[in-house]
């Protein structure tokens, strides 16, 4: 048996791309023209003004074009690679820059065909221009032309900055079954997470939110990994109060998860109300759609065996889910659960393998 094979490009691949902002790369060329040093034309002696001033502004036209050339293959490339990674990245990716992968691909691409022909008929008429002032003209026109290609497309390029940054920062919290723990706050998510896989979890900023993401993992010889994980503030409270950048980041969520475990605290001196859990409920059941959800009520330890029933045959009736009763402080069921997931993990691997 081989684990479950994994094609996908991880975030830490993005971390080699530094991409330039206009401002950022305007400085870059300034300085480089500035420092260039200008050989005398082949051929041709240094007391020849004409011939020394195109072959300078030729060699100038070429580090402009050069620098901006490479920017726009280094987006490309960065581009490419996030169209290799898991769904999860792209539609957090797509959050931010409103575009697909794919589509930048092809509009950087189409950028850079149109400097290579800015540069290629700048340097024509530079060459054979006539006059200093016509090859000066030539000169500054070109420059100008080839700017305004990353000028105009600054906004984007910014964007694309920013959540490159942002996903390198992530962890691969992809594995392979991937388990969502979502429940309003103080259900004991992370108390559940801790005790699962019984070591430190990985926290992390969630891109593009003031929240993090928090991960742990169980492995399972020879079938491979479970991660579970945690959105403090993205999966714990209704979906219609979050900003529309933190709405996005939360649907992609969705590609992320196998399945999702849904904790409910029924005891009365719970932090909230059955009805108020239930409704978070409801938002996450219509955000993942068909996925599968597993449903679970914590802190049976402390909560009245009667009031624990009664609110197990209202979750059954609203959810059509038998609900799992765990005390994740006290570990009890978590046996249970755990060997849940490993199932779920065994008949991924074998479904894959068919």
């Amino acid at each position: 048996m081989k684990n479950i094979v994994r094609k996908e490009m991880k975030p830490e691949k993005l971390k080699k791309y530094y991409i330039k902002t206009y401002s950022e790369l305007y400085n870059l060329v300034n300085s480089r023209m500035k420092t260039a040093s200008i050989p005398p034309p082949p051929k041709i002696k240094r007391k020849d003004k004409f011939l020394q001033l195109r072959n300078t502004l030729l060699v100038k036209l070429g580090i402009v074009y050069n620098i901006i050339d490479s920017e726009l293959t280094k987006i490309i490339e960065a581009l490419k690679t996030i169209s290799l990674m898991h769904p999860f990245y792209k539609e957090l990716f797509m959050a931010k820059t409103k575009k697909t992968p794919k589509d930048l691909v092809k509009r950087f691409t189409m950028l850079k065909h149109t400097a290579t022909r800015i540069y290629n008929d700048a340097k024509q008429q530079i060459k054979t221009g006539l006059t200093g002032k016509e090859i000066v003209g030539a000169f500054k026109a070109g420059i100008g032309r080839l700017l305004s290609i990353y000028r105009r497309n600054n906004d984007l390029i910014i964007a694309i900055k920013e959540s490159i940054i942002e996903i390198s920062k992530l962890p691969d919290i992809t594995g392979d079954l991937v388990v969502i723990i979502a429940g309003m706050p103080q259900v004991g998510k992370s108390t559940l997470l801790k005790k699962l896989t019984h070591a430190k979890p990985e926290i992390s900023p969630f891109p593009f939110t003031t929240k993090t993401i928090i991960a742990g993992h169980i492995t399972v010889e020879p079938y491979g990994k479970i991660t579970l994980i945690d959105t403090p503030g993205l999966l714990d409270r209704p979906l219609d109060r979050k900003n529309p950048i933190e709405y996005k980041a939360v649907l992609a969520l969705k590609h992320l998860a196998d399945i999702t475990i849904y904790l409910f605290d029924v005891n009365p001196q719970s932090y909230y109300t059955f009805e108020q859990q239930l409704s978070v409920y409801n938002d996450i059941k219509e955000l993942l759609g068909d996925k599968e959800m597993i449903i679970a009520i914590n802190k049976i330890d402390i909560t009245p065996r009667e009031y624990l029933e009664k609110q197990c045959i209202r979750i059954k009736e609203v959810t059509g889910k038998e609900p799992l009763l765990i005390s994740a402080e006290k570990e009890y069921n978590l046996d249970k659960l755990k060997m849940i997931l490993i199932n779920k993990l065994m008949e991924k691997a074998l479904h894959h393998e068919s």
